[in-house]
């Protein structure tokens, strides 16, 4: 009986250290946020836990580092950095080892997506006089041009099954949400409004995306169904609500507000309830994502 028991001890053991370094002991995450946040002077890159705990440095670097996403497999994270003396893509693991520049354009160039089911990444790259919408592998190669458009092209967010990608153009008058294949074909306005829209996430199932806009006199978080039918304010908060992230499971939606003075990192269930700040920092946090 002690033998039996012992064993399953072991298997429990055994599964939890799977579950936590996953495959050939590859560090992997569960359930963490990372963000950007101005709190020791510059910006820097952070990672914590959902609820808000586990607040830590990943770049410590001089330079602005930002915009941070995680890679398909949740072992990476890719951010913009200025430390170049132009804006460059640079990954890092999450022990803050083997930050790496993929030398993505000579040009300003940030990262926005990364292809869910491979290493792909979408980012917008100033080429000239206009922003437009790239793709590249994970080492900066294979780069191209998506939207070949003379108005400003960026914001882009990969859809969970890859096919598509959502961005924000201003070809219309005003900035818009727009869906395309990932080829850069069939490209299409979703939020045909007068307001500035932008700031885009696809729920995990591919049903849904929350965005950023204006069209209440400030910034509020909607959410909409992928043809961009039933448009809904989730935030409805007189603050400046952005940058809004689903969870993996759906349940949730990350989000940087301004409504208790400065900016911070908000989590609320994605039918806008339960609305909760979880960095409590008086500096700047913000651009929260989702682990996958």
């Amino acid at each position: 009986m002690k033998k039996s028991l012992l064993w399953v001890a072991l298997l429990v053991i055994c599964i939890s250290l799977v579950a936590f370094f996953g495959p050939a002991g590859c560090v992997t995450v569960k359930n963490k946020i990372t963000f950007t946040s101005e709190r020791d002077g510059n910006f820097e890159v952070y990672i914590m836990n959902e609820d808000g705990s586990g607040q830590a440095n990943l770049t410590n670097n001089p330079a602005d580092d930002w915009l941070p996403c995680f890679s398909p497999d949740g072992s990476k994270i890719a951010f913009t950095s200025s430390r170049d003396k132009s804006y460059e893509i640079y990954t890092t693991n999450l022990n803050e080892e083997g930050q790496t520049n993929l030398k993505s354009r000579p040009a300003v160039s940030r990262l926005l997506s990364f292809k869910h089911d491979e290493f792909k990444i979408a980012s917008e790259s100033c080429q000239g006089e206009n922003l437009e919408i790239y793709i590249m592998n994970e080492d900066g190669s294979g780069q191209a041009n998506l939207t070949n458009n003379p108005a400003d092209d960026w914001l882009p967010c990969f859809s969970p099954d890859g096919s598509k990608i959502a961005f924000t153009s201003d070809r219309d008058g005003s900035y818009k949400i727009y869906i395309m294949n990932i080829d850069g074909s069939g490209q299409t306005n979703l939020t045909d409004n007068p307001a500035v829209d932008g700031e885009i996430s696809f729920s995990p199932d591919g049903s849904k995306i929350a965005f950023r806009s204006y069209r209440d006199g400030n910034k509020e978080i909607y959410i909409m169904n992928v043809d961009g039918s039933e448009q809904t304010n989730l935030t409805n908060n007189p603050a400046d609500d952005g940058d809004p992230c689903f969870s993996p499971d759906g349940s949730k939606i990350t989000f940087e507000s301004d409504r208790d003075g400065d900016l911070e990192v908000y989590v609320m269930n994605v039918d806008g309830s339960g609305q909760k700040n979880l960095t409590n920092n008086p500096s700047v946090d913000g651009l929260p994502c989702f682990s996958p």
